[in-house]
C-alpha cells in the first residue's frame, strides 16, 4: 500500500491548521460568523505557506574531518563544502551540520551556476569520546514558519577524540619470561631459544640452515630463534563503575591508552581487556587506531568481575606472561581475590588510579602497586618499573 507523505508542518504549523479545521466546523454549527472568519485565516496562511517549501533543492554537500581522529585537547576541525550543480544560480541559504545533540549553522551565500563555498568550523575535542558529525540538513519554511521542508545531505560521520597518551619505556628483557617465547611477526630473531622451523628470507644467517629440513622440502629452511625473556603483556582495565568513574576513569584510560601505543610502538605483543570483554586480542585484533577509537567510545559499566576478567583474559591470550591491572582506589583486601590467583600465572602490577590529591599508598602480596592520579605521575612511575 502506497504511503501517503506527511504535510511538513511546524509545532506553530499543527496549531494553526487545527484552529483552522476546528473554527471553521464549529464556527459553522454555531453560526458565528467572526469564527469562520479566524478560521479562514489560518487555513489561508497554511495554504500560503506550501508554495514556499516546494520545488527541487539540488545542491551537492560534501565534508571533511580533518583530521578524522584526534588526542583530548587537539585542534580538529570540518570543512563543509557546498556545491551548485545546475546550470542556473542559487539564492543564499542556511545549512545546519549535526554535531552530535547541537547543531552548526553554516551560512552559504548564492551560488552561480558550477560554484562552490566552503566553510570551516572548529569540532569539540576537549573530553574523550566518539561524536557523531552529520548529517547536513537543509530546509525551507515559510515566513511564518507554518511549514518546513528538510533535505539530509552528507551522511553522518564518526570523529574520535582519543584519551591523552604518553610513549612508555617497555618492560625489560627478564622482567616475566614466556616459556614458548612470542610467536609474533615481529618477535626478534636470532636470539636465546629455537622456535620453529622457516623458509629462508633473505638476510638470514646461513649458519641457521637447517640442512635436513631444506633437502626434503626442496628450499632452504632456517632455525626461528627467540627471546623467551620479553614479556607479553596483558593489561586488563577495571571499567566498573564502583571502582572507575569521573576524572579517575579518564586517568585510567589515559594510562590504558599509554600502554596500548607503547607496545605497538615496541613491538611487544599486547592485549587489552576490560570486564566486558576484549577491546584487542587474539580474539579481535586491531591497530593503534583500532586500540584508540575502541578507547574513545569506552564508557563505565555496571556490572563486572575484574577476577574473572583477569583469569580469563590469561587464558584466552597464550603466552601472557606479564598482567597489568589498571582499576581505581580499592583497598588491598578488594585486591587479594585477583592478585592470589592470577600470580600463579605471570607478573602482576597493578595501577591505582586516585582523585586527585587524595593518593593513599598501599601494598598487595605477590603485586606491584602504582598509587597514580594523573598520567604524568603515570609515566614516572612506570619508569622506575622498566628499569
Amino acid at each position: 500500500m502506497p504511503q501517503i507523505p506527511r504535510i511538513p508542518l511546524t509545532a506553530a504549523g499543527a496549531l494553526v491548521l487545527g484552529l483552522g479545521v476546528v473554527g471553521y466546523v464549529g464556527g459553522w454549527q454555531l453560526g458565528w460568523v467572526e469564527l469562520m472568519v479566524v478560521a479562514a485565516g489560518c487555513l489561508l496562511a497554511a495554504a500560503i505557506a506550501l508554495p514556499f517549501i516546494v520545488g527541487r533543492m539540488r545542491v551537492d554537500v560534501s565534508r571533511l574531518l580533518d583530521p578524522p581522529r584526534v588526542m583530548v585537547g587537539d585542534r580538529a576541525v570540518a570543512v563543509l563544502d557546498v556545491a551548485n550543480p545546475t546550470g542556473s544560480p542559487l539564492r543564499a541559504r542556511t545549512i545546519e551540520d549535526a554535531v552530535d545533540d547541537r547543531f552548526v549553522r553554516v551560512d552559504v551565500p548564492g551560488l552561480a551556476a558550477g560554484a562552490s563555498h566552503q566553510t570551516v568550523y572548529g569540532l569539540p575535542t576537549d573530553r574523550r569520546g566518539v561524536i557523531t558529525v552529520g548529517p547536513a540538513v537543509i530546509s525551507r519554511h515559510d515566513p511564518l514558519h507554518i511549514m518546513r521542508r528538510e533535505v539530509r545531505h552528507a551522511d553522518a560521520q564518526p570523529f574520535y577524540v582519543h584519551p591523552r597518551y604518553e610513549p612508555l619505556a617497555p618492560l625489560p628483557v627478564g622482567f616475566a619470561k614466556d616459556l614458548e617465547g612470542p610467536t609474533s611477526d615481529a618477535s626478534p630473531a636470532g636470539d636465546v631459544a629455537f622456535h620453529a622451523l622457516r623458509e629462508y628470507q633473505p638476510g638470514d644467517d646461513f649458519r641457521h640452515i637447517h640442512w635436513m629440513s631444506t633437502a626434503r622440502v626442496g628450499s632452504p629452511m632456517v632455525r626461528h630463534y627467540v627471546d623467551n625473556r620479553r614479556p607479553q603483556l596483558l593489561v586488563v582495565l577495571d571499567d566498573r563503575r564502583t571502582s572507575l568513574d569521573g576524572p579517575t576513569f579518564e586517568v585510567a584510560m589515559e594510562v590504558v591508552a599509554s600502554l596500548g601505543v607503547s607496545s605497538l610502538l615496541h613491538q611487544e605483543p599486547l592485549a587489552i581487556w576490560t570486564t566486558s570483554g576484549p577491546l584487542v586480542g587474539r580474539s579481535k585484533p586491531g591497530g593503534r587506531d583500532d586500540i584508540l577509537d575502541r578507547l574513545a567510545g569506552a564508557e563505565p559499566v555496571d556490572d563486572g568481575d575484574l577476577t574473572a576478567a583477569v583469569l580469563t583474559g590469561i587464558r584466552a591470550e597464550a603466552g601472557t606472561s606479564a598482567v597489568v591491572v589498571v582499576t581505581g582506589g580499592l583497598a588491598p583486601v578488594d585486591l587479594l581475590p585477583v592478585v592470589s590467583q592470577a600470580r600463579r600465572r605471570a607478573r602482576i602490577i597493578v595501577v591505582r588510579t586516585w582523585p586527585t590529591g587524595t593518593i593513599d599508598v598501599g601494598a598487595v602480596p605477590g603485586a606491584r602497586i602504582i598509587d597514580i592520579d594523573d598520567l604524568d605521575g603515570f609515566r614516572h612511575a612506570w619508569g622506575r618499573v622498566a628499569r
